[in-house]
């Protein structure tokens, strides 16, 4: 443990399964950051404060943190750069990208690559985007056979769209459920969970017991999937 008079000025504090940049500075009071893009966590803590105070403070905090850091990570784009010859996620897995200019926006998947062309840097990233939601329209079906007769609930309709807190959502009065575009970087196994996820809450709105009794049932697995998600 780092005491008074001896720890230095700056260092990284190991807590909790975090890395904490720790800055000693005349304040009255802690601050905890979650910085972007990758979640990295600081403190600006107090000069007089103790090191087990800034530990206790990191401990109680842990569920901001985990939920701060998910929603910092999901706005950082897991794409490179849009630049010829560069690379995009697709199902988990990074694909060389092929980028000319075009006056319209489109994306395919051709011979192992993707290859994007559009006017400008918005038209790229708008094209890559439709070439997601073509991947998911061609994947959701099949999941959405398997898995509503098993639930016993379906979703009266399913829609996507690019969110940058949630990977989905559910309204649990019209039985609509929305599913993140992003979910096209990753494996299908983290598809499948998001939507077995939302069909569940059709059965309860919570994330209570019954909730998880019901995921444990399901999708035995499924806390796997959520803590890859989580980690991005």
């Amino acid at each position: 443990m780092t005491r008074m008079g001896t720890r230095p000025h700056d260092y990284v504090l190991r807590h909790a399964g975090h890395a904490v940049e720790v800055t000693y500075k005349p304040i009255r009071s802690l601050r905890l950051r979650v910085v972007p893009p990758d979640g990295r966590l600081r403190a600006s803590v107090p000069a007089q404060l103790d090191e087990s105070m800034v530990r206790r403070f990191i401990d109680d905090n842990l569920a901001w943190i985990a939920t701060a850091q998910q929603k910092v990570r999901m706005r950082a784009p897991l794409v490179e750069p849009l630049v010829d010859g560069g690379r995009a996620k697709l199902w988990g897995e990074w694909r060389e990208l092929r980028v000319a200019e075009g006056d319209r926006a489109s994306a395919r998947v051709q011979g192992g690559q993707i290859a994007l062309s559009g006017p400008d840097d918005e038209g790229l990233r708008r094209a890559l985007d439709n070439l997601y939601r073509r991947e998911l329209h061609s994947v959701l079906p099949a999941l959405q056979r398997i898995w509503e007769p098993r639930i016993g609930k379906s979703a009266s309709s399913l829609k996507l769209r690019r969110m940058t807190s949630r990977w989905g959502t559910c309204n649990t009065r019209s039985g609509a459920i929305t599913l993140n575009v992003a979910l096209a970087e990753w494996p299908v196994e983290s598809l499948e969970y998001v939507l077995v996820h939302e069909l569940v809450h059709l059965w309860e709105a919570s994330h209570g017991p019954r909730f998880t009794a019901r995921m444990d049932e399901y999708l035995p697995g499924w806390r796997q999937r959520r803590a890859a998600l989580k980690g991005r």
